[in-house]
């Protein structure tokens, strides 16, 4: 019983030493990887991969409003990032339009 519990342990604490695997749930919560590299483009973004080999992104986000804001893609988790903070949306159209709400 000691060596089963030992073992499934082992199985819940290794995701997060040996890499983590981020996820829109737990992005906030896990501890983050440094970056190993990151490079910019041609259209004003990044891209990169962290020391556990997960590849990361941060592009911006074209629209009409002339609001600025990069979107942050890591594994499957994503956020926005702009001089008001980081917001939380669905999509680049609901990103916006809570920026504009951040007055």
């Amino acid at each position: 019983m000691k060596n089963l519990l030992s073992g499934l342990l082992l199985l819940l604490i290794q995701p997060l030493v040996a890499g983590a695997s981020y996820d829109m749930v737990n992005f906030w919560s896990t501890p983050h990887e440094a970056p190993a590299w990151f490079s910019s483009d041609n259209y004003g973004g990044f891209y990169g991969e962290t020391t556990g080999g997960q590849t990361f992104s941060q592009k911006p986000v074209i629209n009409d409003s002339e609001v600025r804001l990069h979107k942050f893609m890591i594994g499957t988790a994503y956020f926005y990032v702009s001089d008001r903070g980081p917001i939380m949306a669905l999509d680049d159209l609901k990103a916006v339009s809570i920026y504009l709400a951040l007055v």
